[in-house]
This record gives structure tokens, C-alpha cells and sequence, in this order.
């Protein structure tokens, strides 16, 4: 069995990506392509790692070189995203990974290895924060998906229609108006914003996969979310409303729409993306009748320091310092800031 640094020669990239279509603890996350989107985007170097035996791939785990704020190294896996983490067939390839991705840290001065497991690794590693998935079961058929909505949450799909809200989908055309409600909404969480060319990577890499799903007062695009379908599954990881249209409520349009239309491609599942347990976004998931899936992120050593955790004071100063800042220059500066922070 061999292990070694993946570095995506001619043909890589096909092998590594049948393999996670095949694996079943392997997900949207761990295909090749994110890590060309992150490089290209962000300038972090991957160290994606394979393992084979006699010519077939045993297991992945992808891992980016991450430099922090103040210039520490780690292996992440991944920046940014959900999931990542080791995906391996048996317990010598996941050993195998393991094994070398210990190396690589001491030969990169990593301080760190975070993984970022959509399921549980198998590695006796310390627990990395509280975060959640929401997974809601789809029908075939979309009327039976929407008997089965709790009678307040189609009643909130029926105020934003009857408003005059309509969802539209659409490729990287819709790249502009996404952005500007995505932005505005992150200011106002106190986050620092993606690059836009994130997302335009993100839409470029994915093709055929991922969309844009944008909500519509008119002319005026005041909800969106990126839409990624990875097997029998639709995955919204970003998704935003502007705050003055809520008691409307486009993001309830929005995600019926996703269902809707997963409902009638035969998917069998939707992904709201991570969630911190008991959060508002948490509780907003939940009401659509889905179930927790806890996501099990691990780190070697056992070390906190870079999970940003909005309730540590020093970090609320720092969150409502950056939700006076004006727009404009949230989107200036944003994705500076938001190239050093992992989450």
C-alpha cells in the first residue's frame, strides 16, 4: 500500500474524483476541484493525499497548507468549507493517510492538522467545536414534500408568493446580484465576505453541478444561495436575505424552490449546511422537518486556537466593530481578512 502527495498530474484529478464518486463516506468536499478553487482564489497551497494498492485508490484526504492571521501554519481539510476529512476503505489506508499527513505537518511546520469530518474518522483525535449539518429525506413527488411541511413554514412559502416574490435560477450571470445580498448580509453578521471570485470559481469548477437560486421582488434581487448537487443530494452552503425584506420571507421561497426542483430531479436528500447547534440558523433548518447530523471535526493536537467562536467576547468586539463598517469597504476588505480565517 502506498501513500503519498497527490499533485494532480494529467489524469490525477479523474482518478482521485471516481474514486469519491464511488466511496460511500465521501462527499461533495472531497472532489479535486475545490482544490483548485481555493488556490486559485485564496493562494493556499493543497496537499492533497492519496493512497493506493496494486494501481487502485484506497483512500483520499484532502488537506490545504493554511496561513492564519498571525502567520501560523496548519493542514486544514478544508478552509472554508463543511466537510473534508479522511475518506478511506479500510483501517490500514486510513492509518496509511494518517501516518503521512503527520509528516507532512512536521515538513510544512504545521502546527496544526484539522479535519473537518463529515463522519467519523476512526482516529482517537480531540473534538473541534459544535457544529451541525440539517438533512431533510425528499420525496419523488413535490406535492408530497409540501403535505409534509409544518403548516406554518408553507404558510410562510405562500406570504412570500402572494407578496409577489419569485425564485429564479440561473448560472454565473447571476454571480452580481448574489453577491450584492450575500455582502450586505455578511456585514451585518459581523463576518468578513468571500471573494466574489470565490464564487464565480466555485460556479466555473462545478459546472453542470452548481447554480445560482435567486429570489425576486421585481426587479430587486433580495435573496440567493449557491446550489450544488452531488449525487442523490442538493447542498445550499451559502445562502442570504436582506434584512428589511425578511417579514416576507424569501428564504422560505428559496428553500422550497430547492426542494421543489430536487423533488422533481429524483434526489433524495437536502443538505442545509453547517448550522452551530442551537443556533438561530439551526432553528430556521430544523422547522422544515429535517433531522441533526452531527459533524464530527477532530484536531491534532489538541488545540482551539483556531476555532473563531462569535460568543468569546474578544470576538464579539471584533464582530461588532465590522458591522459599522459600511459596505463598500466590507467588500474591499473582506476578502483580505477572510483569506486568514479557516471557518
Amino acid at each position: 500500500m502506498l501513500a503519498e502527495l497527490c499533485r494532480f498530474q494529467p489524469g490525477d484529478d479523474r482518478a482521485w474524483d471516481q474514486y469519491v464518486a464511488a466511496c460511500p463516506s465521501a462527499g461533495l468536499y472531497h472532489r479535486s476541484g475545490w482544490a483548485r478553487v481555493i488556490e486559485r482564489v485564496y493562494d493556499h497551497e493543497p496537499r492533497y493525499l492519496w493512497v493506493h494498492e496494486h494501481g487502485a485508490v484506497r483512500g483520499v484526504l484532502p488537506l490545504v497548507l493554511f496561513r492564519g492571521a498571525l502567520g501560523g501554519r496548519s493542514l486544514v481539510s478544508l478552509p472554508f468549507l463543511d466537510e473534508g476529512g479522511l475518506c478511506a476503505d479500510d483501517d490500514a489506508a486510513r492509518t496509511a493517510l494518517w501516518s503521512l499527513a503527520l509528516d507532512l505537518a512536521k515538513r510544512e511546520r504545521a502546527a496544526v492538522v484539522e479535519l473537518r469530518q463529515g463522519a467519523p474518522s476512526g482516529l482517537p483525535l480531540a473534538s473541534l467545536g459544535s457544529k451541525v449539518s440539517v438533512m431533510l429525506d425528499l420525496a419523488r413527488d413535490p406535492q408530497v414534500m409540501w403535505k409534509r411541511l409544518d403548516a406554518k413554514v408553507r404558510n410562510q412559502v405562500r406570504k412570500a408568493t402572494s407578496s409577489g416574490l419569485t425564485p429564479a435560477w440561473c448560472g454565473v450571470e447571476g454571480l452580481d446580484d448574489f453577491y450584492a445580498v450575500f455582502a450586505r448580509n455578511m456585514r451585518d453578521l459581523g463576518s468578513p465576505v468571500h471573494a466574489r471570485r470565490f464564487f464565480a470559481a466555485i460556479l466555473e469548477e462545478f459546472a453542470g453541478d452548481a447554480r445560482f437560486l435567486l429570489v425576486r421582488d421585481g426587479s430587486r434581487v433580495v435573496a440567493g444561495g449557491v446550489v450544488i448537487v452531488f449525487r442523490d443530494t442538493v447542498l445550499v452552503p451559502w445562502a442570504s436575505s436582506l434584512r428589511e425584506w425578511r417579514s416576507r420571507c424569501p428564504s422560505n421561497l428559496l428553500y422550497w424552490e430547492v426542494i421543489r426542483s430536487a423533488c422533481e430531479k429524483g434526489l433524495s436528500q437536502l443538505d442545509f449546511g453547517r448550522s452551530t447547534l442551537g443556533g438561530g440558523t439551526y432553528r430556521f433548518k430544523m422547522q422544515w422537518g429535517g433531522r441533526e447530523r452531527r459533524l464530527p471535526w477532530q484536531v491534532d493536537p489538541s488545540d482551539r486556537a483556531s476555532v473563531i467562536d462569535s460568543e468569546n467576547p474578544r470576538y464579539r468586539l471584533m464582530i461588532q466593530a465590522w458591522q459599522r463598517l459600511p459596505v463598500p469597504l466590507t467588500r474591499a476588505i473582506g476578502p483580505t481578512v477572510r483569506k486568514r480565517l479557516s471557518n
